[in-house]
């Protein structure tokens, strides 16, 4: 059983009195009582995610939802497991475990690590850590990245004759970065992403539109690919850590327990990329063939996993399945869907025309925003997005600037800020969360790792979350314009 510090359980009594009671606080005159149910349990969630975790707290928080009376179980139920978004997640999960039980997934980090191009000297191996680290995690969740490239930096700390404890700058460096280019990665797609997709269930909440994959990718992927390089030459020109070690790699060693690529791997890495294509191909053809858009605008997101699935399940390669619906259906995490489906629902009542909370918002923030031009509006968001997710959970970042920007968008700032625009960078700023613990599981693993402290970890998070914002304000901000 878990056990709570006394902290964790004034926190509890707090947050299950605001989820449960709230709407008998006199919060504003102007408020209803359902209003005021409704923020209260967004505070008291909040608190509870914060300071207490992420498990049975969400059923807490959907049972209050449920408990308002503009809302049932049913509608409840509906909105959370029920909702396309946690769905699409669930059969992200599952696809992705096809490149993990076939070995595609290493043997693309190892061949990466032990390329011609990385042979070449230390900074090119780094580059092409780095690069392997990023192309695994923009298709993969940040946790999942981490587990498959720790064995690998191990092994290459210990055969070059690095302990824990010692302080080495090369290992910490790649310790933090690890976790920094896995989030960094982790906000240019939605696919496995449960941080990205919050940011697009609470843009299609408040606004009734949808927030198009490859409209996202646009915008995300070279924010992404930018911060990646820049952080890259922090880490050369500014950081400097001996890197002399490296050549002593022994590149054959860590190549030789590879083998020959495998019919199943083949089969696993073809279908995963034609599901991606088919991602990408109904935002991307807006702007590319504009004639072929209404009918590949048709292929909804959760077509082609469902597929590639089933597929992957009845292809046999030596009487076995290259996925077994039990194998892809082990990778799903119930907690994190019972997490999403919570803080998506909430976004959903915040944004309830009858409950009118997010016009009590736009009122209540909007007397503040006036006279600020709409781009430094945006700009402060983004900025907000950045600072607030390095000291707690993206997910709560998320809720808190989504609350701002939406219904300022469509309120004061309508016909001056389209609401796209501040959720893309919103979804963008929540993923780069580098500097502490407790902004994001990648983060704490590096920090529990011993091979860097809390000190330099969060100095090089905070050099990268800095990195990140000036890409998104100087090139995020106009392609996010573009999009929209």
């Amino acid at each position: 059983m878990k056990t709570y510090k006394p902290y964790q359980w004034l926190t509890i009594l707090v947050g299950l009195f605001l989820c449960f009671f709230g709407r008998f606080l006199p919060l504003s005159a102007t408020l209803s009582s359902s209003s005021t149910q409704v923020l209260t349990i967004m505070a008291g969630g909040l608190l509870m995610w914060l300071l207490v975790g992420v498990d049975w707290t969400s059923l807490a928080v959907i049972l209050a939802l449920a408990l308002i009376p503009e809302f049932n179980m049913n509608k409840v139920a509906a909105g959370t497991l029920g909702n396309g978004t946690v769905f699409y997640l669930m059969l992200c999960f599952m696809l992705a475990k096809s490149l993990q039980v076939t070995g595609v997934a290493h043997r693309l980090a190892v061949w990466f690590l032990t390329s011609k191009f990385s042979r070449k000297g230390a900074w090119y191996t780094i580059a092409m850590i780095f690069l392997a680290i990023f192309v695994l995690s923009s298709g993969l969740s940040s946790s999942s990245t981490i587990m498959i490239f720790l064995p690998i930096l191990y092994e290459i700390f210990e055969s070059l004759g690095y302990e824990k404890g010692k302080g080495d700058s090369f290992p910490a460096v790649m310790i933090a970065s690890l976790a920094i280019i896995c989030q960094i990665a982790q906000a240019t797609t939605p696919i496995s992403h449960a941080m990205t997709l919050i940011g697009f269930s609470s843009y299609n909440s408040y606004t009734g539109n949808t927030m198009d994959f490859g409209q996202y990718v646009l915008a995300a992927m070279p924010v992404g690919i930018l911060t990646a390089v820049l952080w890259f030459v922090a880490c050369r020109v500014l950081f400097r850590p001996d890197v002399s070690r490296l050549s002593r790699l022994d590149y054959d060693g860590i190549k030789s327990n590879l083998g020959k690529i495998t019919k199943q791997e083949q089969i696993a890495a073809v279908i995963y990329l034609i599901v991606v294509v088919l991602w990408l191909a109904p935002g991307i053809s807006k702007y590319i063939c504009p004639a072929a858009y209404p009918v590949l605008s048709k292929i909804q997101q959760c077509y082609p996993p469902i597929v590639a699935i089933l597929l992957l399940n009845f292809i046999k390669v030596d009487d076995k399945p290259v996925l077994s619906y039990k194998d892809a259906i082990s990778a799903v995490p119930l907690g994190t869907l019972l997490f999403m489906g919570a803080l998506l629902f909430l976004g959903t009542a915040l944004a309830n025309e009858d409950i009118g909370v997010a016009s009590w918002l736009s009122d209540t923030i909007g007397v503040y925003c006036n006279g600020i031009n709409p781009n430094v509006f945006i700009i402060i968001l983004a900025i907000l997005s950045v600072v607030l997710t390095n000291f707690m959970s993206n997910s709560v970042t998320c809720a808190i600037c989504m609350a701002i920007a939406m219904p300022l968008s469509m309120g004061l700032y309508a016909g001056q800020i389209a609401p796209l625009v501040p959720a893309i960078l919103i979804t963008i700023g929540i993923n780069f969360a580098f500097a502490t613990a407790p902004a994001t599981p990648p983060v704490a693993i590096a920090a529990d790792s011993g091979w860097i402290s809390a000190g330099k970890l969060f100095v090089y998070g905070f050099t990268a979350a800095l990195i990140g914002v000036i890409v998104m304000v100087l090139l995020g901000l106009p392609i996010a314009n573009f999009v929209a």
